[in-house]
């Protein structure tokens, strides 16, 4: 009850710190008169919207009187060029506040509009299509924005399309104030449609063959801008090259063929970090890792990490194999040792494993491994030891709208792996889970943060099963509030043996008060269980977000709603939570 009291506490103080930033030292501005859209682009442009109560007075009585100015610029660029404006502005002992009764008037209507492509791509079907489909039509009220995508968009099409000559010939918008009408003629003269000449790439790192498989341009191939960009993208988000620059040679154009320039200056061979940190569920936590980029001129690389904690500690190294001629897929052998030791299990694991990695067209990415482990460990005070090959597979695809903090994104990951007891396994299980993580944006810099998963496993002989393939909760990833693995089903002694079911669902409200520094609030749930003992574990409390220099940074101070071995947890976690 006294945890219950604690969280109530934490959440309303999250909530009274909330409203206060949002609203301390923020006059009022009414305005009335309008629909949603113009009155949303009417505090666009009014320049006294982006004062404070800390305003000084003659600065505030300078901008309500350019008010009139705003707001015809405003409404002009919807349409409305007729508005008639009232307001009044009054200073109270610690801020101020401004009202406007506006009616916006008659709109001016699009009379005629007319939009011709000459040239080469005057029969190209989606140049068509887009003419056909402009988001601004005959008969519509006039909106100056839309006017300008238009121009836009169609300049920005030919480009993309490789008519690099193409240029207006007539750009004409003519506004009848007295009959609210307006007249648009735009006239484009494609030219002719260029095409990618030789591809000339500077660097001597790695095998030209090699590179290729980051080359989305062919010589011949129509001229295309989205394709050197996204050629400059597979270039510099792979781990070779520091800088990478590509340069159309439009001085050396030679009927209408377009030579290109890549050059490419390779990142240093051997990369090493240091990490430190703490949680209150795993203590002091240090990790070390090392990269070598360029083992060999087929792009072969070698990864090494270590991390150590009171709880877990391992170290692990792969060797991967690059396919030469698909960009994402690799093949990766690797080798590892896990120590692990919270309060209901002690583990040491040894693992060799073989994975086979490939993506699709569509983003899917599919990952195919074999893992062959040997694990000694002791559960509730019994000591085993299991020697298991398991042969497996991974689907995973991620989206978002930006990497940094995204708005809108969402991850899935699905997996099942298993093996049958033979000469190598000792025991025999099939495992699966389900991930997801969603993201969801809302208006004043706030997101709504929820993640779900579930894993269920059928085995032979449990008691054979060593930690590493049982289910447990607690901790940062599952139900924060708990300590690492704390959760799950007991035997007779009540102590925690891991189960074969888990479920874990959460949601977090963020709210960014500055552009780099937020609040949050959240609750997680779930537990994981056997088929007859399936009981709900809740976790709850409030963190700091803070997006650094180096990448976001989270900070959680989480309480158990349900008996628990700590009162209280502290969370400390890196990167994006897709």
């Amino acid at each position: 009850m006294g945890g219950m009291r604690l969280t109530l506490s934490l959440i309303g103080l999250f909530l009274c710190l909330t409203s206060f930033i949002v609203k301390a030292g923020t006059p009022t501005i009414n305005i009335q008169g309008l629909n949603s859209a113009q009155e949303s682009n009417v505090r666009a442009f009014l320049a006294l919207s982006g004062e404070q109560c800390t305003t000084p007075k003659w600065r505030v009585e300078k901008l309500f009187k350019q008010a009139d100015t705003d707001i015809d610029k405003a409404l002009r660029a919807l349409g409305y060029y007729h508005e008639s404006i009232s307001k009044k502005l009054n200073f109270t002992d610690d801020c101020w506040e401004a009202e406007f009764t506006v009616s916006a008037g008659e709109p001016v209507i699009v009379k005629q509009l007319k939009v011709q492509i000459i040239g080469e791509a005057e029969q190209h079907l989606v140049l068509k299509k887009i003419v056909a489909n402009l988001p601004l039509k005959q008969g519509d009220v006039l909106n100056h924005a839309a006017y300008e995508k238009i121009k836009q968009s169609l300049h920005s099409w030919m480009l993309e399309k490789g008519y690099l000559q193409a240029k207006w010939i007539t750009k004409s918008l003519q506004v009848y104030v007295e009959k609210n009408q307006a007249e648009i003629r735009l006239v484009m003269d494609s030219g002719p449609r260029h095409s990618f000449g030789e591809v000339t790439i500077t660097q001597a790192i790695l095998d030209p063959h090699f590179v290729q498989r980051y080359q989305l341009i062919k010589e011949g191939d129509y001229y295309s801008s989205r394709r050197l960009a996204k050629t400059y993208n597979a270039l510099a988000n792979s781990i070779y090259y520091s800088h990478v620059e590509i340069k159309p040679a439009m001085d050396n154009i030679e009927n209408t063929i377009v030579p290109i320039d890549i050059i490419l200056t390779p990142a240093k061979i051997h990369d090493f970090s240091i990490g430190l940190g703490y949680g209150t569920d795993i203590g002091p936590l240090g990790n070390f890792g090392y990269l070598n980029r360029r083992l060999n001129k087929q792009g072969h690389h070698f990864s090494f990490g270590a991390e150590a904690s009171e709880v877990l500690s391992s170290v692990e190294s792969a060797y991967i194999i690059p396919f030469a001629h698909s960009r994402h897929d690799h093949i990766s052998i690797g080798a590892g040792y896990k120590y692990e030791q919270p309060d209901s299990f002690e583990s040491q694991q040894a693992k060799f494993s073989v994975q086979y990695q490939h993506v699709y067209n569509n983003g899917w990415k599919q990952t195919l491994f074999v893992d062959v482990s040997y694990e000694q460990f002791t559960i509730s005070k019994e000591e085993n030891r299991t020697t298991l090959l398991v042969p497996g597979v991974r689907w995973e695809y991620t989206k978002m709208n930006d990497r940094q903090r995204p708005t809108d994104g969402y991850h899935f990951n699905f997996s099942v792996a298993g093996t049958a007891e033979t000469l190598i396994s000792d025991v025999a299980f099939i495992q699966s889970t389900v991930e997801g993580k969603y993201i969801y944006g809302l208006p004043w810099q706030a997101r709504i943060i929820t993640r779900a998963k579930v894993g269920a496993t059928l085995t032979s002989n449990f008691s054979r099963l060593p930690p590493s393939y049982r289910f447990y909760a607690g901790g940062m990833e599952t139900i924060r509030g708990y300590s690492y693995k704390e959760l799950g089903p007991k035997d007779s002694d009540a102590e925690v043996i891991g189960g074969n079911l888990l479920t874990v669902v959460s949601a977090e409200y963020e709210q960014f008060i500055t552009e780099n520094w937020g609040i949050a609030a959240f609750i997680d749930a779930g537990n994981a269980f056997n088929t007859d003992d399936a009981t709900l574990k809740l976790g709850t409390g409030v963190g700091i977000r803070w997006v650094s220099p180096i990448g976001p940074l989270r900070l959680d101070f989480a309480v158990p709603l349900n008996e628990s071995n700590d009162k209280f947890q502290i969370y400390f976690a890196a990167g994006v939570q897709l």
